[in-house]
């Protein structure tokens, strides 16, 4: 997958950044489309129970991260013939399922006129994506020097 760590991590490092700076650009969107109107929700009365919802799946989603980063029998196989790619697609799998929490936020936003729900989601989000930057590095720091 990736010809040495070097450019792995290269790699890795703009999709966090990528990842990262998405929510920002989010609130900024939904900032600009909803300023000084409500939402595009039709009826506001189903934004309450899409919350609760999208609140139930982030919970969700941030177990099967937990799962996916602190599993050692995701992709073992593939540990044995390249460990530095199985870093990286545990890493990117991670950060993905982080910056779900994010659109999360925005589709709520959008739908209710609110960039708190941005806001509070993309908390979640950046926390999320640390914590997997963090479970990355100390990956890289068992991987060989290739």
């Amino acid at each position: 997958m990736f010809p040495d760590k070097a450019k792995m991590v290269r790699n890795a490092n703009f999709l966090l950044l990528v990842l990262a700076v998405a929510p920002v650009v989010y609130m900024v969107t939904a900032a600009l489309v909803t300023f000084g109107k409500g939402g595009i929700a039709r009826d506001q009365s189903i934004v309450p129970a899409l919350s609760f919802a999208f609140v139930v799946v982030s919970l969700v989603n941030i177990g099967v991260m937990v799962f996916f980063q602190t599993s050692k029998r995701i992709l073992s196989d593939r540990s044995r013939y390249d460990p530095v790619g199985r870093t990286y697609l545990v890493m990117s799998t991670g950060a993905v399922i982080a910056e779900a929490h994010a659109i999360y936020g925005l589709v709520l936003t959008l739908l209710s006129g609110s960039i708190f729900y941005s806001i509070g989601f993309s908390l979640v989000a950046w926390v999320c994506l640390w914590w997997v930057r963090a479970r990355f590095k100390m990956n890289l720091g068992k991987l060989p020097n290739v």
